[in-house]
């Protein structure tokens, strides 16, 4: 009767030891949620965004985000010196286990260039999120963004 206890206990172990689900020793697993835009405002094509992107396994660095939305999409670092808000061009955010890239309003974000004025809040783009692993390994994500308003 005891052996049959142990069963289960010494395979949630093993399960445990396994290393995290769906994700190859020293590979990464990408998740990408919540992702937007807010519309520029009328007459400007500059527009802001932001997403969370989850790794499993390996730690992955977000290099670069592309969309046929806009002209060109950088990543954006925000940091408060003084008392004043400062927003810098970064090469990359890395994402690792529990600790997510969270790209948002106020803080670190997106920066699109020359956005597509036809545009509309409720809308949704692609955006294809380009991915760098610790040995150089390259994956793309395609994720959808939803355009929202100035103030949603």
């Amino acid at each position: 009767m005891l052996f049959r206890a142990l069963i289960p206990a010494a395979a949630l172990m093993l399960a445990a030891c396994s290393g995290p689900a769906g994700a190859p020793a020293g590979e990464s697993v990408i998740e990408v949620k919540e992702a937007f835009i807010v519309k520029p405002t009328e007459g400007r094509d500059v527009a802001a965004g932001g997403l969370m992107a989850y790794v499993t396994g390996a730690p992955a660095e977000l290099v670069g985000v592309s969309t046929d939305a806009a002209d060109r999409v950088e990543l954006h670092a925000m940091s408060m010196e003084d008392g004043v808000m400062q927003m810098r061009q970064v090469e990359s955010f890395t994402a690792s286990e529990g600790e997510p890239i969270v790209l948002q309003r106020g803080g670190n974000h997106l920066m699109l260039f020359g956005v597509d004025p036809a545009i509309a809040v409720g809308d949704s783009v692609d955006l294809s999120l380009e991915f760098r692993d610790s040995d150089g390994t390259s994956q793309t994500v395609v994720t959808s963004a939803e355009i929202k308003g100035l103030g949603d």
